[in-house]
């Protein structure tokens, strides 16, 4: 790559810091009771639908030429 060194650096960083977040959710949903556990995974099912079927109505684009001189 051609990045500067501090840039991968930050990157990685970045990485490892979200996968030691998702570990300690992991292992906090593990010691949760079956009925919580379950309750959140509905609700994370829910909100990955409900985020992939957003319907927000969207802009109307249009290109506009400009005429020649």
């Amino acid at each position: 790559m051609d990045a500067a060194d501090f840039v991968i650096g930050n990157l990685t960083a970045q990485i490892a810091a979200y996968q030691q977040v998702a570990a300690t959710m992991r292992d906090g949903l593990t010691t949760l009771p079956d009925e919580e556990r379950a309750e959140i995974e509905e609700a994370a099912s829910i909100l990955r639908q409900v985020r992939s079927g957003s319907t927000r109505p969207l802009l109307p684009l249009s290109v506009v030429r400009n005429a020649a001189p």
